[in-house]
C-alpha cells in the first residue's frame, strides 16, 4: 500500500486512512471502528484536499476555448471532405448529365484502351486456332500419303509441273499431288486448305524435285518435308526476280510455317522458313547434299 503513495510522502497508516475515505466518498460519518488517532488522521486528510479544492485556478480563457473548437471543427471537416464523393464535374442540364470534357478524354481512352487488349487477346486466340486446323489438315494429308504409298508400292501421288521448268533446266519437275489423294479417297478435299490462306485451296505448297531425284527419294524411303504453308515468293523466282528466301508465309504472318515430315508430324517452324538448314522457298541446285528441300504450289 505504501508504494502507492511513496510519491505524496504519505505515511502508510495516511495511506491507509485515504483509500477508506475513498471507499465511503469522502463521508467521515461513514467509517467504523476508528480509533481518535485515526479520525485524526481522517480530518487532516480531508482538510488537505479541502485545501487544495480552495486553491485559486484561473478560469479557461474563451480565447483557447474558441481556438480548440475551431480545431476541432476544421478536422471534422477535412474528415468529411475525403468521405464524399463529389459531383460538381458532372452537372445536370435538361437533357441528362454533363461532363466536362477531361473526364470524358479520360473514361474514352480507359475504354479504348480495354477494347485494344481485348482485340489483341482475341487475335491471338483465332491466329492460334487457324494454326492448329492448318496442321490438323496437313496431319490428315500425310495419313493419305502413308495409305497411298503402302496400296502403290511406296510411291507418291506426282504430277509433272511444266510451269516450274524454268528452275529445273527446261525440264518439267514433278510435284507431290494431293489431290489425287482427295480423288481417289485417300483424304477430304477441304484438307488440301490452310485456313489462313484465305480461300477455298491452294493454301499448301508441296515438295517438287527432279523426276531422278523422286526415283533417289523412293529408294531411299527419306523425304523428311512433305507439305508446308504456302510458297510465298514462288511468282516472283518464276518472273526472274530475287526475293527474300527467308520471307515467311503469309498464311500464318509472321508466326511461322506449318510443315508436314514424312514421320507424319506437323511442327511450327521458326518465322524464318529454315529447316535443317535447308531454305525451302528456293532451289539451291549448286549445294552438296542428296536433296534439296523445294516446296511450291
Amino acid at each position: 500500500m505504501s508504494n502507492r503513495f511513496e510519491d505524496l510522502k504519505l505515511c502508510e497508516a495516511d495511506a491507509e486512512i485515504l483509500d477508506r475515505l475513498v471507499d465511503v466518498g469522502f463521508e467521515l460519518n461513514e467509517l467504523e471502528d476508528l480509533t481518535p488517532k485515526d479520525e485524526q488522521r481522517a480530518r487532516s486528510i480531508l482538510d488537505m484536499l479541502g485545501f487544495l479544492e480552495a486553491y485559486p485556478v484561473e478560469d479557461a480563457s474563451d480565447t483557447l476555448i474558441d481556438a480548440t473548437l475551431a480545431r476541432i471543427q476544421q478536422y471534422e471537416s477535412q474528415r468529411s471532405a475525403r468521405m464524399h464523393i463529389s459531383t460538381t464535374d458532372v452537372k445536370a442540364t435538361g437533357r441528362g448529365f454533363k461532363i466536362r470534357m477531361p473526364d470524358f478524354m479520360t473514361v474514352a481512352a480507359m475504354i479504348l484502351i480495354a477494347v485494344s487488349i481485348v482485340t489483341m487477346l482475341g487475335k491471338s486466340a483465332r491466329d492460334r486456332s487457324i494454326q492448329n486446323e492448318c496442321a490438323n489438315n496437313m496431319a490428315m494429308v500425310g495419313h493419305g500419303l502413308v495409305n497411298y504409298a503402302n496400296d502403290h508400292n511406296g510411291g507418291m501421288p506426282t504430277t509433272a509441273v511444266a510451269s516450274l521448268g524454268s528452275l529445273f533446266g527446261g525440264v518439267a519437275p514433278g510435284r507431290t499431288d494431293a489431290q489425287i489423294l482427295a480423288e481417289e479417297g485417300y483424304c477430304e478435299h477441304h484438307h488440301l486448305n490452310c485456313p489462313g490462306h484465305g480461300r477455298d485451296r491452294g493454301g499448301f505448297s508441296y515438295q517438287t524435285q527432279s523426276n531422278q531425284m523422286w526415283k533417289n527419294i523412293q529408294s531411299r524411303g527419306r523425304l523428311f518435308i512433305i507439305i508446308a504453308d504456302r510458297n510465298p515468293i514462288l511468282d516472283d523466282l518464276l518472273n526472274g526476280g530475287k526475293p527474300d528466301p527467308l520471307t515467311p508465309s503469309a498464311n500464318h504472318g509472321a508466326l511461322g510455317q506449318n510443315h508436314l515430315r514424312d514421320d507424319g508430324s506437323t511442327p511450327i517452324a521458326a518465322p524464318a522458313p529454315v529447316i535443317g538448314g535447308d531454305m525451302i522457298w528456293v532451289l539451291e541446285r549448286n549445294k552438296s547434299k542428296g536433296i534439296d528441300l523445294f516446296l511450291t504450289q
